[in-house]
């Protein structure tokens, strides 16, 4: 699995072959053919099993949460930690969503993933912490493009680290960066 999620990040889905993935697995092609029945299956696993750790991660982020604001809070945490944990599968939704959003394990996690979000925003409008100024889902994808984007910009050895991205994702997200004037 990590063999295939490494290989379709870096060349793209349409890109990689089975040889590819076996190689990088150092095993012989037809091998997997044993486990997958085709790379579709194989980029689906990879997908579907991350999808399965964030739907997880976002369940205990709001468990541990007061609040609406806070669980955006963790949430967005949860999103940007796995810029260093789930790269390849991050870089793999991001360059690959035309061809694997559409796959029924991943279609079927999917709504679990934005429902949390989107209730802890309708629920932070109801209890007047966010401004209803927009749509709901609009907000839910203004905050998912900006924390799965950053796959494309943040570098886990760089000189700035992942909580430093969390703290500047967040306040930028839930305050905004323009000063409120009196």
């Amino acid at each position: 699995m990590r063999s295939a999620a490494k290989v379709f990040a870096s060349k793209g889905f349409s890109a990689a072959t089975v040889r590819d993935v076996a190689d990088e697995a150092d095993m012989l092609s037809g091998s997997l053919y044993y486990y997958f029945d085709s790379k579709e299956a194989m980029v689906e696993a990879v997908v579907v099993e991350y999808l399965d750790r964030l739907i997880r991660d976002n369940a205990r982020a709001v468990e541990e949460s007061e609040g609406p604001v806070e669980i955006l809070e963790n949430l967005i945490a949860v999103g940007l930690r796995g810029l260093t944990t789930y790269r390849s599968e991050l870089t793999i939704l991001q360059n690959d969503w035309p061809y694997v959003r559409s796959m029924p394990g991943v279609a079927e996690r999917l709504p679990k993933v934005e429902s949390v979000w989107l209730e802890s925003i309708q629920r932070g409008v109801e209890e007047g912490l966010i401004r209803p100024v927009h749509d709901v889902r609009m907000i839910y994808r203004t905050l998912m493009g900006a924390v799965q984007g950053a796959v494309r910009w943040f570098d886990p050895k760089g000189k700035v680290g992942i909580d430093d991205v969390i703290a500047v994702q967040t306040t930028i997200l839930l305050s905004g960066i323009k000063v409120d004037r009196d």
